[in-house]
């Protein structure tokens, strides 16, 4: 019903206007639209610094504003969200920048059990290629509500107090040094089910049932869904809580090169000796393999978006080049008239090529514009269903250029029809036409 009804409505409008039309002005007519001669000739006056050809294509563009107007339409729309999820896509690179600014090592190996680092540490300083290695403890354990009564799940994650390996987005409070004893940093998943927290205030966690006192100093922003929520607090502290001084159980490595090549290479021979050591392993996994499935998941859904963009941009096509034909149509004559007085094959079709850039300019400026809107309720929408939490607004230019590039390349090639075929008409072919 949509399919056959569209068409009716659409051509609804054209058809009163027509009929609105007194029988003089249609028998005298030529199918030329625009503003009175006074009106086009003010306006000109002061464009006169540019070429003629130009002035009439500029004037041309804009006879038939209604109709530019439809075809403009599609063509800002697609622009728009083509440029709008360029941005999306530089909000993404930066999501991933932060997360992985708590992940720096160039292979993260989890054991399954805790195991001690004096000995890992040698075991995977003795692999080629391997340059530092850090030694991590987690922890679980139940963050207790004020007046006692409930129990959150946390986890703590404790790196070494002088760790080159973690670079946190801080929003409030300070980081932990070297000196802190019972000091934590929570961030904003904890704050999302327990926002009473605030810095300075000391919390009662549970450890293997026993209650232990913790100060916050701090609070970190990391994207994504985490749970349980992390608090960060320093090895030597935690270790000697929960009595495992000098064990972990995440083992980060450094590696000589950090290429991709490089890391898996050294992840190999690190995972074959931990086995032959008879070290469990719960997993291991390189920075680069971590970065290629965190950036595999937002591809695809820039991708599709990408390609509803350019579907979107072909129906514009579409109207563009129709648009082109039926002003070429409309002003036969006119042409006429230019080939009379002198006027080439190439000033025709540069006046129609010129014609369609123009509208492609202006199309390109408004989906410009209107990409901001859109680039905000992008990023607040898929930053919730997937990070759950709105994005931080990148404006990527890149997005702003390639549609330029696109916009142009789009308008003369819808141009070039209607503009080939304007240059092939000759006087005779205009004085017979009706």
């Amino acid at each position: 019903a949509v399919s056959l009804l569209t068409p009716l409505v659409a051509a609804l409008v054209p058809l009163l206007n027509g009929l609105r039309i007194p029988v003089r002005e249609a028998l005298g007519s030529y199918g030329l639209g625009g503003s009175s001669q006074k009106a086009s000739a003010a306006r000109e006056s002061r464009l006169e610094f540019f070429p003629r050809p130009v002035l009439v294509s500029l004037r041309n563009a804009f006879r038939r504003k209604a109709r530019v107007s439809l075809t403009i339409f599609t063509l800002v729309l697609g622009g728009a969200i083509f440029i709008a999820v360029f941005n999306l896509w530089a909000s993404f690179d930066k999501v991933m920048q932060e997360v992985q600014g708590y992940f720096l090592a160039d292979i993260n190996v989890n054991l399954d059990r805790a195991n001690y680092f004096d000995k890992l540490e040698k075991l995977a300083l003795s692999v080629p290629g391997v340059e530092g290695v850090e030694g991590w403890l987690t922890y679980n354990g139940k963050i207790l509500s004020p007046d006692g009564e409930r129990e959150n799940e946390i986890a703590f994650v404790a790196p070494p107090s002088a760790s080159t390996l973690i670079q946190p987005s801080l929003v409030a409070g300070r980081w932990l040094t070297p000196d802190d004893k019972n000091a934590i940093v929570i961030g904003n998943h904890l704050l999302a089910i327990r926002p009473d927290l605030k810095i300075g205030d000391w919390v009662t966690i549970k450890l293997d049932g026993k209650e232990t006192r913790w100060q916050i100093i701090g609070t970190y922003r990391m994207p994504g869904n985490v749970t349980p929520p992390l608090l960060y607090t320093n090895y030597e502290y935690l270790s000697r809580q929960v009595g495992m001084s000098g064990r972990i159980y995440e083992l980060r490595v450094i590696t000589a090169e950090h290429t991709a090549g490089a890391q898996g290479a050294v992840a190999i021979k690190l995972q074959k000796l931990l086995r032959q050591r008879k070290i469990g392993i719960s997993y291991i996994q390189t920075a680069a393999e971590w970065n290629q499935s965190q950036k595999s998941q937002t591809d695809v859904l820039v991708y599709c978006m990408l390609i509803m963009a350019g579907l979107i941009a072909v129906v514009g096509a579409l109207g563009l080049t129709s648009t082109m034909s039926l002003n070429v149509l409309e002003r036969t004559r006119e042409i006429g008239v230019m080939r009379a007085i002198g006027a080439a094959d190439g000033d025709i079709q540069g006046i129609v090529i010129t014609e369609g850039l123009v509208l492609g300019l202006l199309g390109w400026a408004i989906g410009v514009v209107l990409s901001l809107p859109i680039t905000y309720v992008l990023n607040y929408g898929v930053g919730l269903a997937i990070f759950q939490a709105p994005l931080t607004v990148v404006f990527a230019w890149t997005g702003s250029v390639a549609w330029l590039v696109c916009m142009l390349v789009i308008a003369a090639i819808a141009s070039a029809v209607p503009a080939r075929h304007a240059s092939r008409l000759t006087v005779r072919d205009t004085l017979v036409y009706e």
